[in-house]
């Protein structure tokens, strides 16, 4: 795939998701039993064929960003290094947990049509993700923080849709409240990856914002009806953790900027609620 042009690749792996997709509701998956260490569990054609997609995801992003056939080696060690790409599953986070919620939505009833037209949605919204990721490392320099910047917006209608994808396909359970707080952190370590410190420090703050928001995820469960302003009160939260995490790590977490953040918060959350009286 290297020698591959750039719209070829792109192409190339959001063909095979969008076959991915179509497969994952239009064929009959058979299960299968899994016997590991004593341990048996069942399964589904369906669930494996979504781990499939999720692979393809990481890797065919993974292969792009790094495959810039006009950058030589060194220049391209001097750029991941600079910009905080030195780890390759920044790059994964945003395609899959898209591929992951478009995945989890068409298991849901519905008309073929709405279910056609679906995939396609999600086969234009991944090649302009994968585009965006690209290019956020590979574009001039002059032009790369726009393109970073770009990525941090980006990174915010994906988790709304990861999250309406969580409520709409596990129950109030435990479980729904641990995978909320896991793609949260996920989430939290795409939009602190660039940050110029130690990553211990970005995993920490990271698994922090997750947990904070999977446990406001299982207070929310009960109280929000609708599941479009359940996810759009877990992005407000995720906006405004990682945004107080990531002057943390800049040290400059001031009352001021603590209150700033409170403040455009709180003002969000009025607007949703007013809006969904």
């Amino acid at each position: 795939m290297s020698a591959m042009p750039l719209h070829s690749k792109v192409g190339a792996v959001v063909a095979l998701l969008a076959i991915g997709l179509l497969a994952s509701f239009t064929l009959t998956w058979p299960a299968r039993l899994i016997v590991w260490h004593g341990l048996s569990f069942t399964l589904s054609g369906r669930m494996l064929l979504g781990l499939v997609l999720l692979g393809v995801a990481c890797a065919g992003t993974d292969s792009i960003v790094r495959g810039h056939a006009e950058m030589h080696p060194q220049q391209q060690e001097e750029a991941i290094g600079r910009y905080g790409v030195r780890h390759p599953i920044l790059h994964w986070i945003l395609p899959a947990g898209l591929t992951t919620a478009f995945w989890a939505l068409l298991a849901r009833p519905g008309a073929l049509e709405g279910k056609v037209t679906g995939v396609v949605a999600a086969s234009g919204a991944l090649a302009l993700l994968i585009y965006a990721e690209y290019y956020g490392v590979n574009s001039p320099a002059r032009w790369r923080p726009k393109a970073q910047f770009a990525l941090q917006l980006i990174a915010y209608p994906v988790a709304a849709l990861i999250y309406f994808a969580i409520r709409e396909s596990l129950p109030a359970t435990r479980l729904a409240a641990d995978v909320v707080a896991m793609a949260s952190a996920l989430l939290c370590l795409r939009l602190l990856g660039d940050e110029q410190c130690p990553l211990l420090q970005v995993l920490l703050s990271a698994l922090g914002v997750g947990s904070f928001l999977g446990l406001l995820s299982w207070s929310l469960r009960p109280r929000v009806t609708s599941p479009l302003l359940y996810s759009l009160l877990l992005v407000v939260g995720l906006y405004v953790l990682s945004g107080l995490a990531r002057q943390f790590l800049r040290g400059k977490l001031r009352k001021e900027v603590s209150l700033e953040y409170l403040f455009v918060g709180i003002l969000a959350l009025l607007v949703l609620l007013f809006y969904a009286r």
